[in-house]
């Protein structure tokens, strides 16, 4: 049994370390031709994209393991099923499900090693110079460097217009005791012009005290520009889980539900396991593919389970983040839903 182990563990392994290669060189590539204009207009050299590339590897790392675990732990069954391998240790009655815990047990070690590259590593990377350039930014929330937590409910990066403004100023004992909301604000000549403005001043318990003040105009210097609002956005991608979770509790100390924001803390929290869930999903579907096919197949099998996969990772997140599902369950459920699908995959294949 020890030694049927290591066979398909080093046929896993070895799989694994040439996939990892290709899809982090296949990353670079296309981020490299996607961003090939800026490149050009900024004169980088290859000295420099090197390194650029070089200190990103463990990012893109974390990002291409899922895919290349994948393939990995399909190839190394479906090979067995095509080389006839798998009948003999079937007649010898060997338990198959015994032979796949060590490259499990992989999986385990993969997804502590992505969350442990993500909390330590990718956390204190600044934001890449390639980031997708979205025109129109939602729910963004800044905790600001004078007791000013500001929240946007939409924020347009290239007009520099914010709408449906809510801004808490906390005093020293982090207690809020003023609140200003406004429609738009707009950065016109290097200061927040805001529009339909209303300041209202609140005792400890939260009330507003007195008369709030109205303004149809009025310019306020917020101790913040653009840029802050655009790295905060970008900035929760790359925060550690505990960086977030602080970034929560200052939220959740105002009047503010971070909802998006639970979401994305839960998520951190989830998704290394997915190496984990999808070689377990890729071993139940290696042992079902009966050796059919070479590996242009295996490669389209993992492509359609891979995309599958983050389809519903999107689709459960999206539905966290607008309040319609827990954020914990949001989450979590595509790994269980997953889960579900290897067993029955495999229990079926077992059967026959």
């Amino acid at each position: 049994m020890l030694i049927l182990q290591r066979y398909i563990l080093k046929r896993f392994l070895i799989t694994l370390f040439y996939c990892s290669l290709v899809f982090i060189s296949l990353y670079i590539i296309v981020d490299l031709f996607d961003n090939i204009d800026e490149i050009i207009e900024q004169k980088w050299t290859l000295l420099f994209l090197l390194r650029y590339y070089g200190n990103y590897v463990p990012l893109i790392f974390t990002r291409t393991i899922p895919v290349a675990a994948l393939l990995s732990s399909l190839h190394s069954l479906g090979n067995l099923e095509k080389t006839n391998e798998i009948i003999p240790i079937k007649t010898a009655g060997i338990n198959f499900v015994k032979t796949i815990i060590p490259i499990l047990f992989w999986g385990i070690i993969i997804s502590l090693g992505v969350f442990i590259i993500n909390e330590k590593v990718v956390s204190s990377m600044p934001a890449p110079l390639f980031q997708e350039k979205k025109e129109i930014l939602y729910d963004v929330t800044l905790y600001g460097d004078k007791n000013q937590i500001f929240y946007l409910k939409e924020y347009d990066t290239q007009k520099n217009i914010a709408k449906d403004i809510i801004i808490f100023i906390q005093d020293k004992n982090k207690q809020i005791r003023q609140k200003i909301t406004a429609k738009k604000t707009e950065w016109i000549n290097n200061r927040w012009n805001f529009f339909d403005l209303t300041i209202s001043k609140l005792n400890l318990t939260g009330e507003i005290i007195g008369e709030s003040a109205r303004y149809e105009q009025k310019i306020i210097d917020i101790g913040v520009k653009p840029i802050d609002f655009l790295n905060s956005a970008k900035k929760i991608e790359f925060m550690s889980s505990r960086e977030l979770k602080r970034m929560i509790g200052r939220l959740s100390s105002v009047d503010y539900k971070p909802q998006r924001e639970l979401t994305e803390w839960h998520y951190k929290i989830s998704f290394p396991w997915i190496n984990m869930v999808i070689i377990f999903l890729g071993l139940s579907f290696g042992m079902a593919s009966k050796g059919k096919g070479g590996i242009f197949v295996r490669i389209g099998i993992s492509l359609l389970l891979g995309l599958s996969y983050y389809g519903v990772i999107s689709i459960s997140l999206a539905l966290g983040k607008g309040g319609f599902l827990i954020p914990s369950i949001s989450a979590w459920l595509p790994h269980f839903l997953f889960l579900i699908i290897s067993f029955g995959v495999l229990r079926k294949n077992l059967s026959h």
